[in-house]
């Protein structure tokens, strides 16, 4: 195991990231509430979750574009301004017409969901230029344990809040954790932009919106591993779903467990992934990442599998919801293991200028397959019983997981980066 050890360009990072994520997360937690409580509609609801998707879908060929082409610091510092503004005007609207309160709130979730992906994408694409090579695996481990205890405490912490204040006020409140995390990013310290020898034809100023997109598609076509992973990638999200709806459904409706049990065995899972970031962080793979991930995907397969056990087993209240805080503790803590080597080893594959698109590209992809799966095993829960539905989506995750390591280690794609040569930009972030 590594030492571990604190540098302040990594405390400024996580500061970043809990803030924003806690932050966040309180107001997305107090938004969903306020919606629900009153319009009563799910209609109403289900407006308000689908908008971040198509907001995604649409900007994804802007935010590669910018990510690739603008200066990462001032891309993170205009959208942090660019949340604080939207949610100061939407707490004034709010004042001011309280009856438009649901096209108000409609606005603020387009704005931030905007916002947001320009700050995360660029994150995610500057890590190279924040970090060491060797230090980027401890620091997206980090990142993500970070953001579990955020994602963790925000519901808690977010009810307490809702009981005391306006939903205007929250958006206030959420102003001081955007403005925390804007003077964390204002104290980064960003290395020069490198430009590899091997680029024949460096990014014009000049390249349009829609040749940054191509050439980000082309880039993925020619490198068949960067579009396994991304593929992967949506597959696990896409599998997942199975968990994100039978898991609850099975919990309440089945296995009637009470609102306390089931909050208990939900916040497992933010534990489990907060110890898996923190295990990781000190880790030193001995394998090569994408081995470490698929073999830790073949782990969640088993996992999904075994879902479905207590509802033919009789077991009590009180043993079911023992068996789900252990199985979501350790679903969580695989789940680290699974995202953050692939999302190191991109960083250190991808070429720098072609980092935003390609991160863009991904998690695009991703969130579009969550709601389709979503949909899919919403409707097989519906019909048939929960066992035989985790059990088939296991096994069949677990033998693709199978069939493509032995596509990656036929076609000899199991190569770690080499060093590449390269002479810095003149730019500086």
């Amino acid at each position: 195991m590594n030492k571990p050890k604190l540098t302040a360009q990594t405390v400024k990072m996580l500061v970043i990231k809990f803030t924003g994520t806690f932050g966040s997360g309180m107001l997305s937690f107090a938004i969903g509430l306020y919606i629900l409580h009153r319009t009563g509609s799910a209609l109403g609801m289900g407006v308000s979750l689908i908008t971040g998707p198509i907001v995604s879908l649409i900007l994804t060929p802007f935010v590669g574009y910018v990510v690739d082409t603008m200066k990462h610091r001032r891309i993170m510092i205009l959208a942090q301004i660019g949340t604080s503004m939207g949610l100061l005007l939407f707490a004034v609207a709010f004042k001011l017409w309280p009856v438009q309160y649901y096209p108000e709130l409609i606005t603020l979730i387009i704005v931030l969901q905007v916002t947001d992906n320009f700050l995360s994408t660029t994150l995610t694409a500057s890590l190279v230029q924040l970090f060491d090579s060797d230090e980027l695996q401890k620091v997206n481990s980090l990142n993500q344990s970070f953001a579990s205890l955020a994602t963790f405490l925000a519901p808690i912490i977010g009810a307490c809040v809702y009981t005391l204040v306006s939903i205007d006020t929250f958006a206030i409140i959420e102003v001081g954790f955007e403005l925390i995390a804007l003077v964390g990013i204002v104290l980064l310290r960003f290395k020069p932009r490198v430009v590899q020898q091997s680029e024949t034809e460096p990014e014009e100023s000049s390249e349009t919106v829609w040749k940054n997109f191509s050439s980000g598609i082309r880039y993925l076509r020619s490198q068949r591993l960067m579009a396994i992973l991304v593929g992967s990638s949506a597959a696990i999200n896409l599998f997942f779903s199975a968990l994100n709806v039978g898991e609850p459904y099975l919990l309440v409706t089945t296995l009637k467990l009470s609102n306390t049990q089931y909050g208990v065995t939900d916040s497992a899972f933010a534990v489990g992934m907060f110890l898996g970031g923190v295990l990781l962080s000190f880790m030193k793979l001995k394998r090569h990442p994408v081995v470490t991930s698929y073999l830790n995907l073949m782990c969640l397969a088993v996992i999904i599998t075994i879902t479905g056990v207590p509802e033919i087993m009789g077991w009590s209240q009180g043993l079911n919801t023992l068996y789900f805080i252990g199985l979501n503790m350790l679903n969580g803590l695989v789940l680290i293991f699974i995202n953050t080597p692939i999302n190191t080893f991109m960083q250190q594959l991808i070429p720098e200028n072609m980092q935003g698109r390609i991160f863009s590209l991904d998690g695009t992809i991703s969130m579009l397959l969550m709601p389709i799966g979503t949909l899919i095993f919403g409707a097989l829960f519906d019909h048939v019983i929960a066992f035989p539905i985790f059990i088939i989506t296991g096994v069949i995750l677990l033998a693709l997981t199978i069939l493509i390591l032995a596509i990656l280690s036929k076609q000899k794609l199991l190569k770690l980066p080499e060093n590449k040569v390269s002479t810095p930009m003149n730019e500086t972030n």
